[in-house]
């Protein structure tokens, strides 16, 4: 499995990198900016679900490029604008968009507010170009044997999974974070899931099996399985922000108490801690730092929790894998499994 997203990797990396749709924009610093995360490289893990989703029903890998393609440069228009509202100064060990536009406008000599304030509208519209070429790369897949039927189903999932579901599950990441913790219940917590990490990888896998000419039911369960590895995958992600190893998380350990995001993981401590853990995990949110004994104090707080989803984790990528079993044995259906191994045993 890793090996050939390696190989997908390289082939989306090539077709990003040379593609001509960013080459009009203008000024030059927001065509750079354009192009930049989508070439930062990464894991690619969207693209290759669209591939082994139609490969999985007999398509051809060919016809799947673009929008698979397109699947990748819509996830990064995404973490652009979470950049922005997230106020992270980084992306993938480089500056965020927003910040290096906001380097690039000190050309015209501007105080640091308004230089800041600019590379965040800039950035914006960046975030606005990449949309915009995500759909091209879908439109071009009719150069490359997807049919327009075809498209325009793919371009429907689009505005459904994506343009709807996706964005109003980040907005409700941004609402919870306005409200009081405590007032934020486990169902909405997961619909929130869902719709910000499920939905556009139900949209990947649905989308492969359109190109392959897959039956409404198996279109139906492919984005069904899509859905839940995808929460699966959240669900370790919150789970690695607390009882991870920084050294191979890559991000700061106690993140998400840092921002007061509501996790499942908080949502679920909260509700099985004693009042006086309650009291004092209350009291860790929000800090500036966290240190090895605030942590230490946190991880026993949240164990019991965090046993939950991890076990939540599992039964979400067990439930996942059933449904790839429905289908028949194939190299691409080996490779969805490993996958969704790979997503709830990863440590980074």
């Amino acid at each position: 499995m890793l090996n050939d997203l390696q190989n997908i990797a390289k082939d989306i990396d090539s077709l990003l990198l040379n593609d001509p749709f960013p080459e009009t924009v203008k000024p030059d610093y927001l065509r750079s900016a354009v192009r930049d995360y989508p070439v930062r490289g990464g894991k690619r893990l969207r693209p290759a679900l669209v591939i082994w989703c139609c490969e999985l029903l007999g398509g051809r890998r060919e016809e799947a490029l673009y929008p698979a393609a397109a699947a990748e440069v819509y996830h990064n228009w995404t973490l652009v604008h979470d950049d922005i509202i997230d106020q992270d100064v980084t992306r993938r060990g480089k500056p965020a968009c927003h910040i290096t536009l906001q380097e690039e406008l000190n050309r015209f000599q501007l105080s640091p507010t308004d230089a800041a304030r600019s590379g965040r509208d800039f950035a914006i519209l960046a975030g606005d170009l990449q949309q915009g070429w995500a759909t091209d790369l879908i439109l071009r897949s009719a150069e490359h044997g997807v049919t327009a039927e075809k498209i325009l189903l793919i371009l429907r999932k689009l505005e459904q999974y994506a343009n709807v579901e996706l964005i109003s599950g980040e907005a409700l990441d941004v609402e919870f974070s306005l409200r009081n913790v405590e007032s934020v219940p486990e169902t909405e917590v997961r619909e929130m899931i869902y719709l910000k990490t499920g939905a556009l990888l139900r949209f990947c896998a649905e989308t492969g099996a359109v190109i392959a000419g897959g039956t409404s039911d198996e279109i139906d369960h492919l984005g069904r399985f899509a859905a839940a590895a995808g929460m699966a995958f959240q669900l370790r992600d919150d789970y690695l922000g607390i009882f991870g190893d920084f050294s191979s998380f890559g991000k700061a350990i106690g993140g998400d108490l840092r921002e007061k995001k509501a996790t499942l993981l908080l949502s679920k401590s909260i509700a099985m801690a004693s009042e006086s853990e309650k009291n004092t995990l209350l009291s860790l949110l929000g800090k500036e730092e966290y240190s090895a004994e605030d942590l230490k104090i946190v991880r026993e707080i949240m164990q019991k929790a965090g046993d939950a989803v991890r076990q939540e984790a599992q039964n979400l990528a067990d439930e996942s894998k059933q449904i790839l079993m429905s289908f028949p044995d194939s190299p691409a259906r080996a490779r969805l499994l490993a996958l969704v191994d790979y997503l709830i045993d990863r440590q980074i």
